[in-house]
């Protein structure tokens, strides 16, 4: 990068946040360039892990948490929860004590308490509430998961405890309330709103118990958070939080080398010999619980024909995409699900290789293809570009017709939601967000994720669903572990999708900031960051 270009980049930041505001968060605070900007500050309304990374852990408390460490679910909001012996009711105490944001724009008159549960998630669980109207009931996780089917009642014990009953236990209940989606907001912020018919700006302007509160943004450039002296696990050394928003890695490299960034959001692969040749500048790399993976449509021919799939699955070299696009910064993706899972399955064949020419074979390369490619760099797939034109020449050395089709997220998105679409093949990928399985194969494979639009092979099958279920019916995790193994072996018989990478997280911050806590699923806090 020349010194015209950086020169440019420290010009943009200054001109973006103030000269003053400038020095004020290099002296005050902290500046994380990241590559993607929320388009709410609800959580529970985002489909994006990117994206609710710059807000869910930073704005908000959750009943109960993963410990970055350990893995182990610890009390968040509530300090400690009982499960009666059949698995069906879960009852939460909450922490006394625990204060909202006090904000230019609402002032709480009260500490945070089980109607703030309540609202939290009768909004999600009631589609008469004027919240659940409000977002049209589009909660992109908890739709997925299936989470408001299960729930025969949500009840309010008393100020500080709740109690959910469940209609079939859910070995992965606490894991989902553990989720970063799974949020507690404000019911005084709330009815505030309401009262003033403003009930939309709950989701725009946020109000949480944090440990950082929202001060204000300039839209796709930058959000600004100031500490929350009142966090009841204690106000976080730094004052302010920034993320600077960009989504051109080389911009955000500038930005880390001039020192307009403290920490930049996942630096492309070939970029890790400039940072390793500075000296202040520090690589934090992590195995990602992610897959990038190529999803057939199993509803449309010609891949509704499982032959079909072996036989295109078998053409896709996924050494030279690693070699290629990662450049050594992922490994070869064997199974759907990340090594680095409790429930990985060690699969020691692939059963998918099919190059042999049969007559079906011949007809389904008459007709061109549609592969379609989310055309957003993601942790799990830097360059979907440059995958689907790698995928695309192995198809058609073989003879198939491809044509590809750049579509950004909420297009995309849009299209998966319509009863038909007319994409054959589909390049995307997907991050987990929490420890348990069930949550990483319901939210992309259920029968109810094909409605949601985020079963990107549309693929129904009733076995699975069934192995799905009875994974989490049961307490025992040799019994979970059991089902989850003959889960991945249908879909390696099935080949909804071919898996292609598991990709390593990777960030790079200066060597003057410490403290930083890497999210195994996405995500950095900086509750106990600072600077030296």
């Amino acid at each position: 990068m020349n010194a015209f270009s950086i020169g440019t980049v420290m010009c943009l930041a200054f001109l973006l946040l103030g000269c003053d505001q400038q020095k004020d968060v290099k002296k005050l605070g902290l500046v994380y360039c990241t590559e993607t900007a929320p388009l709410t500050f609800n959580p529970q309304l985002e489909s994006s892990i990117n994206a609710i990374a710059v807000t869910s852990r930073h704005l908000y408390d959750r009943l109960v948490e993963v410990d970055p460490i350990t893995q182990q679910l610890v009390g968040g909001v509530a300090n400690n929860w009982q499960v009666s012996e059949d698995g069906l009711r879960y009852r939460f105490d909450l922490r006394q004590g625990i204060h909202f944001h006090k904000t230019d724009y609402f002032s709480p008159s009260r500490n945070l308490n089980a109607d703030d549960v309540m609202l939290s998630f009768e909004r999600i669980l009631d589609t008469e509430h004027p919240l659940y109207i409000l977002a049209n009931g589009d909660y992109p996780f908890f739709n997925n998961i299936g989470f408001g089917s299960n729930i025969r009642k949500l009840t309010k014990l008393s100020e500080s405890a709740v109690e959910f009953e469940l209609k079939r236990p859910d070995a992965a209940f606490l894991a989902n309330l553990a989720s970063d989606y799974a949020v507690i907001l404000s019911a005084e912020y709330a009815d505030k709103l309401s009262q003033a018919n403003q009930l939309g700006q709950l989701d725009q302007l946020p109000i949480g118990s944090g440990p950082f509160y929202y001060v204000n943004q300039r839209k796709d450039h930058f959000i600004r958070y100031y500490r929350h002296w009142l966090h009841w696990r204690g106000a976080p050394p730094m004052q302010q939080l920034v993320f600077d928003i960009t989504p051109t890695s080389s911009i955000r490299l500038a930005k880390l080398l001039t020192g307009q960034c403290d920490i930049m959001a996942q630096p492309a692969a070939n970029q890790l010999e400039v940072l390793k040749a500075r000296e202040e500048l520090l690589v934090s790399v992590q195995a990602g619980l992610n897959v990038s993976y190529l999803a057939f449509n199993t509803q449309k021919p010609p891949f509704a024909d499982v032959r079909i799939r072996r036989n295109v699955a078998g053409l896709v070299n996924k050494q030279r995409i690693v070699d290629s696009v990662y450049l050594s910064t992922a490994d070869i993706a064997a199974g759907v699900l990340s090594p680095s899972s409790w429930a990985y399955r060690h699969q020691s064949r692939s059963p998918e290789q099919d190059h042999l020419v049969y007559p079906y074979v011949e007809k389904a390369k008459q007709d061109p293809i549609e592969l379609w490619v989310l055309n957003e760099a993601k942790s799990y797939n830097p360059q979907p570009r440059k995958t689907a034109e790698l995928i695309r020449n192995d198809l058609v050395n073989d003879g198939y017709q491809v044509n590809v089709r750049l579509l950004d997220w909420e297009v995309l998105r849009r299209y998966l939601r319509a009863p038909e679409v007319n994409y054959d093949l589909l390049l995307v990928g997907w991050s987990t967000d929490n420890s348990d399985p069930d949550d990483f194969f319901r939210q992309q494979f259920s029968c109810d994720a094909v409605e949601q639009g985020y079963n990107f092979s549309r693929w129904c099958n009733g076995h699975f669903e069934q192995l799905l279920n009875a994974a989490t019916a049961s307490p025992r995790l040799a019994d979970r572990v059991r089902n989850y193994y003959k889960i991945q072996k249908l879909i390696e018989q099935d080949v909804p999708v071919l898996p292609l990478t598991h990709a390593l997280k990777m960030y790079s911050y200066n060597d003057s900031v410490h403290g930083i806590t890497w999210n195994p699923f996405g995500g950095v806090s900086f509750n106990n960051a600072y600077r030296k």
